[in-house]
């Protein structure tokens, strides 16, 4: 059955990576907003914020406007009563089944006849890429299904990081305090009676009170890794992407080398023995001239609640050991798994208008190259992300093996808020 699940998903992969960025309208940063933080792990509720119309629409729909008031009273009521019960008082900002269904039945008679919401759909939500997963489904099938992402991704948050559930990934990706410790109770509290009695409500959408809460468990917990060191384009990454208009991507084999990251697993290292040993098989391929650039991957992963950042120490340590100029290197600082490795590798190259239809070469040691190349990494991909981020394609020896990178990497995984 999986081989049969991955043809299916090959196939519709081959018939539309050739898709470059005009189609898709990847204008919309979160430098235009105040939290990119919400924009990578919510874009249709920023978008929601954004759209006037639509944003009037929903705030003055009866039904919306009622489960937006029964919140209202619920959390006020369980501020009083909760006293230092944590799951009593997240209770009152989490979706519960029957919220997301009446939710979902609103949006769905909505999209009949207000032009307003289908316009937003159809020009924004479907160009934008960040329910590239849902491309395939109708405009009000796209609403539904981002609208049950969202949804879906508050109450992870809510659960991971104000109650203490061990996310997929608990090593590294957990919440940052004891939850049971009364210092943590008390925090939680106060910072529910700041966003519900002391901020003035911008508006009264019928999710803002559980995306300010959720937004807020991260900031507490100091989880704000996806909103470090952007806007990418305009630092970290503004040389290579001023450099990228001058290259002409026909004189390389392949359009880069995608260097995968090894996290030290102590507070002191910058790069562990591993992570320098994957730089300096990249560099190898690089001075063979297979490709005109080299990407680095690797967030603050390893260990947990890292100081340093792996891809800015990759990036470092390729310009001072190795003397590679700045503008040969794309970084990516958020990754902090292998799937999302090679996801926000096509991720990157799509937003800078790289040739998508042309090979990369992923590069790490032997034993990671092993794995990346095999079946099982795929359908680790499959259920983690619910697509393929890249297509492994030919071994060219023991730590390289050529990849294409997938559209559908544009979108959105708020159940992993750290890497969405």
């Amino acid at each position: 059955m999986k081989k049969i699940i991955y043809i299916i998903v090959l196939l519709g992969f081959i018939s539309s990576y050739g898709q470059t960025k005009k189609g898709f309208d990847l204008s919309f940063e979160s430098s235009n907003s105040s939290s990119s933080v919400q924009d990578k792990n919510f874009y249709l509720l920023t978008a929601i914020q954004k759209d006037k119309g639509v944003r009037e629409l929903l705030e003055n729909d009866l039904v919306l406007k009622t489960i937006y008031n029964k919140q209202q009273q619920e959390i006020e009521t369980k501020l009083d009563s909760c006293k230092d019960k944590l799951s009593c008082l997240i209770n009152g900002y989490e979706f519960k089944e029957k919220e997301v269904r009446s939710i979902e039945d609103e949006l769905q008679l909505l999209m009949k006849d207000k032009k307003e919401l289908q316009d937003f759909v159809k020009n924004n939500l479907r160009p934008s890429g960040k329910y590239e997963n849902f491309k395939n489904h109708t405009d009000t099938e796209l609403l539904l299904k981002a609208w049950q992402v969202c949804a879906k991704g508050m109450n992870r948050i809510m659960k991971v990081y104000g109650l203490g559930e061990a996310p997929q990934y608990a090593k590294i990706d957990s919440v940052s305090y004891d939850v049971h410790s009364e210092f943590y109770k008390g925090s939680v509290f106060m910072w529910s009676d700041l966003l519900h009695n002391k901020k003035p409500k911008a508006n009264t959408l019928f999710f803002q009170e559980s995306l300010d809460f959720s937004l807020s468990l991260l900031y507490m917990n100091h989880r704000d890794e996806v909103d470090r060191y952007e806007p990418l384009d305009e630092k970290e990454n503004k040389k290579a992407i001023a450099h990228l208009k001058q290259v002409n991507f026909n004189a390389f084999d392949y359009a880069s080398i995608l260097i995968l990251g090894n996290g030290p697993e102590n507070y002191q290292d910058r790069l562990s023995a591993i992570g320098k040993l994957n730089l300096q098989l990249g560099v190898l391929e690089y001075e063979a001239k297979k490709a005109p650039l080299i990407i680095v991957s690797g967030g603050h992963a390893h260990p947990f609640r890292a100081t340093y950042c792996e891809a800015i120490e990759m990036k470092k340590e390729l310009m001072n050991v190795y003397h590679i100029p700045e503008e040969n290197i794309l970084i990516d600082p958020f990754a902090r798994h292998t799937t999302t490795n090679l996801r926000n590798a096509s991720r990157l190259m799509v937003t800078y208008q790289m040739p998508v239809d042309k090979k990369s070469i992923v590069i790490t040691n032997v034993s990671h190259s092993d794995y990346v190349g095999n079946p099982n990494f795929n359908a680790r991909c499959l259920e983690e992300l619910g697509y393929l981020p890249a297509i492994i394609l030919k071994r060219l020896n023991s730590t390289a093996l050529e990849f294409l990178p997938n559209m559908e990497s544009l979108h959105q995984n708020p159940i992993d808020p750290l890497d969405p």
